[in-house]
């Protein structure tokens, strides 16, 4: 028999069984329930009829007794009525007997009657003669009901029991046991036995019963099963043969798909290739090209040649707009731009742009203007150099194809909600215009309004392309309208944030009168560029100083402390990357914490995250613009203070505060630390004592930051922290020359406030 299955009297007969017996069992009780009340009430009757024959026919005789004293009778009455069925006691009370006859009860078992006895005189006066008190036997009554109604429940409880078991059987017969073979047969279709038809282990009679009908219908499931199984073996060989054909199609399908997907990746990594050489090797003489034009054109030259060299440098910047052009568009299509948003002021994002193309407008003869709508918002956050870019370009293009005309680039206010407006911008120019049939196709790549335009003005077509795609990123449409000889206006919608706070506020350098001379360390392996960084820094008063490969750039930087260094990414042997790695490394380096700027023609998006993580602070792109350059030596300008070897806003800061005599105090207490703990910590350095080395330079490190010894306390911090690790390498000498520098810095400042 399986595990789990019932047995020859379990399940249906089991549960049969149990219904026959609760349901016998309850109908038992209440039969005997309803039988033991009338028994009951039968009693009770008994009871009040013998009271009754009490009343009728013994009171009176009594009465006689008991008038005259007669007790010998009264005692015979009284025992004839103890002796009564179901009478427990009697008991007699007057004035002349007390008597009780028959056996003490419980009061609960018992059930009192009483009678008044009185005596009719013969004038027919009623004289009181006392009561009889009659007790009937209720536990007997209980008894003889309680053993009647087990009697019942035993005898019916036997006869049910028997009942269930062989109505039990009988069912198992009939019914369970061939539906456990029902049960079986299936299990056996379920383990893929379909070979023998079911037929139960009975007569059948006639059209057969349910069972029968049950059976059938299991059987002809079996041949279903059978015939469904013949079918899908037969579909799934048709299918094996199908399944083989779209194999070896797909097969095939994947190898060309591969064969395609190999063909782009290198058709892809060669465009990458090539974006990436011909930056470097256009912009690489273009550096040389433009920076020596910039250079001529402010020497002492005629006429003649410094108009030629505007022409060179025109062409130049021309031809630099071209391949900024191709290369923005590439990386637009690759998806390596996204918008930044960010806070800016769109009036001096105009301001700007209109300063910046003005030059270009004046040598054209073509008038630049703008409006803006007053109830424009100050401040917005948004995709600013996107913004930026188009703006540029539009305007770029509108100057280009007007000569001796007007451009005006407006800002208008479509619509305001909390915290953001609707803006739309837009350039019109009244210059060619362009053909109503190429307007269709203008914001397409490599496309101009003709032959004709193209060979006048130049360009690869790729400037409103950019604009579209820019724009797009930020959620706008660029649109044209135009006619032939009477100019063109493009316009845009843009939903910019507004902003509350306000901007900061920052001041340009825009000459190099305002930049106090830096001393620079240019590393460029190229003479051409060598000669025009040099020109250009020198010509500001800038101190150069070059180096030709990694190892040069090494030996300077722990030679001589610089203000910025100009760092080629392309040098033989080693990578610019690499190189500024190792500066930042460099125990025994002095500009570990110098602003490095990478100088070159690869403005990649990677590559620009590249140079940033290896410790750069920004890229100077190759050619260089005399304007890019100044803003950077301006920057680096801004913060030397911060990052020379005195904070001179920290002393003023005391001088405010403290006044020049006790700041002056602090300045010679600070010389007096320097000298004793400096000569300590550089004893400690020779010895090679770690932990004395440790602790003097945070000592130092803390006083000399509070002072403004910014290059000292950094200096001293960087030891303290090797000195922990148990190095110690190349810091005496370092340190040293750092000491009798910022000693002296002190020394002169002391000297500034005690004369005041």
């Amino acid at each position: 028999m399986r595990p789990g299955s019932p047995g020859p009297l379990g399940g249906l007969s089991r549960r049969l069984l149990r219904f026959i017996v609760l349901f016998s069992l309850a109908f038992t009780l209440l039969a005997s329930a309803v039988q033991l009340y009338f028994e009951y009430r039968r009693e009770m009757q008994g009871i009040e009829s013998r009271l009754e024959v009490i009343r009728s026919g013994y009171l009176e005789s009594l009465e006689r007794s008991l008038w005259d004293l007669n007790q010998a009778q009264l005692d015979i009455q009284l025992r004839g009525l103890a002796d009564f069925p179901d009478i427990a006691w009697v008991r007699l009370h007057s004035d002349d007997y007390q008597l009780l006859r028959g056996r003490a009860l419980s009061a609960s078992s018992v059930r009192s009657e009483r009678f008044e006895l009185a005596f009719r005189l013969p004038d027919g006066t009623l004289r009181d003669l006392g009561t009889l008190e009659v007790a009937s036997d209720l536990g007997a009554i209980r008894a003889r009901l309680v053993a009647s109604g087990l009697a019942n429940l035993l005898w019916m409880g036997l006869f049910i029991c028997g009942l269930a078991v062989a109505l039990s059987g009988l069912f198992h017969r009939l019914v369970t046991r061939h539906l456990l073979a029902m049960a079986a047969f299936s299990r056996r279709l379920a383990q893929g036995e379909r070979g023998e038809p079911f037929r139960l282990d009975k007569r059948r009679r006639g059209q057969g019963d349910e069972l029968d009908a049950v059976a059938q219908a299991l059987d002809d499931m079996r041949q279903a099963i059978v015939d469904d199984l013949r079918r899908r073996e037969a579909d799934r060989l048709a299918l094996q043969d199908k399944r083989d054909e779209l194999q070896r199609m797909v097969e095939l399908r994947t190898a060309s798909l591969h064969r395609a997907k190999e063909q782009a990746e290198a058709a892809n990594l060669a465009k990458s290739r090539f974006l990436a050489t011909i930056s470097h090797e256009l912009r690489t003489p273009l550096n040389g090209i433009l920076g020596m034009a910039e250079l001529l054109r402010t020497s002492q030259r005629g006429a003649e040649d410094r108009k030629r060299l505007q022409a060179l440098h025109k062409a130049g910047e021309g031809l630099l707009a071209t391949l900024n052009d191709l290369l923005d568009f590439a990386k637009l299509e690759e998806g390596e731009v996204a918008p930044e948003p960010v806070a800016f002021s769109l009036r001096e994002l105009l301001d700007e742009v209109i300063t910046l193309l003005e030059p270009r407008a004046l040598a054209n003869g073509t008038r630049l203007q703008g409006a803006t709508d007053s109830a424009i918002a100050e401040r917005f956050r948004g995709a600013e150099q996107f913004l930026r870019q188009v703006l540029t370009n539009l305007l770029a293009n509108a100057i280009k194809f007007t000569e001796g005309g007007h451009v005006e680039v407006r800002v208008e206010l479509l619509g305001s909600e909390p915290g953001r407006q609707r803006l739309r911008l837009s350039v019109t120019d009244d210059g060619i215009g362009i053909a109503e049939a190429v307007q269709a196709r203008i914001f397409e790549r490599f496309v101009q309004a003709d032959e004709r335009v193209a060979r006048r003005y130049g360009g690869a077509g790729l400037g409103l392309a950019v604009c579209k795609r820019l724009l797009q990123a930020m959620g706008g449409e660029i649109l044209l309208s135009s006619r032939e000889g009477e100019g063109s206006r493009f316009w845009f919608d843009l939903d910019l944030e507004c902003l509350d706070r306000q901007l900061p506020e920052t001041q340009p350098a825009s000459s190099a009168q305002a930049i106090r001379p830096l001393d620079v360390l240019v590393v460029e392996d190229v003479e051409l560029n060598r000669e025009v960084a040099r020109g250009l820094l020198e010509r500001d008063g800038h101190r150069v100083s070059f180096a030709v490969d990694a190892q040069p750039a090494l030996d300077l930087c722990r030679r001589q402390r610089f203000d910025l260094i100009l760092l080629d990414v392309h040098l033989p042997g080693m990578s610019g990357t690499e190189l500024c790695r190792l500066l930042r490394d460099d125990p025994a380096g002095l500009d570990r914490d110098v602003p490095v700027f990478a100088f070159t023609a690869s403005l990649e998006a990677d590559r620009v995250q590249g140079y940033l993580d290896a410790g750069m602070q920004g890229v100077i792109g190759k050619p260089i613009r005399l304007e890019t350059l100044r803003q950077v030596l301006a920057q680096v300008a801004a913060t030397a203070e911060v990052t020379g070897l005195l904070q001179e806003s920290v002393l003023e800061g005391h001088r405010e505060h403290l006044g020049d005599a006790r700041l002056a105090r602090l300045l010679r207490l600070l010389l007096e630390r320097l000298a004793i703990d400096g000569a300590a910590l550089l004893e400690a350095l020779r010895q090679g004592d770690a932990a004395r080395s440790a602790d003097l330079a945070h000592r130092l490190a803390s006083a000399a930051d509070a002072l403004g010894g910014r290059a000292l306390a950094n200096l001293l911090r960087h030891l303290e922290a090797d000195a922990e690790r148990g190095f110690l390498a190349g810091y005496a000498d370092r340190l040293q020359g750092l000491l009798e520098r910022s000693e002296a810095a002190f020394q002169g400042a002391l000297a500034k406030y005690e004369s005041l």
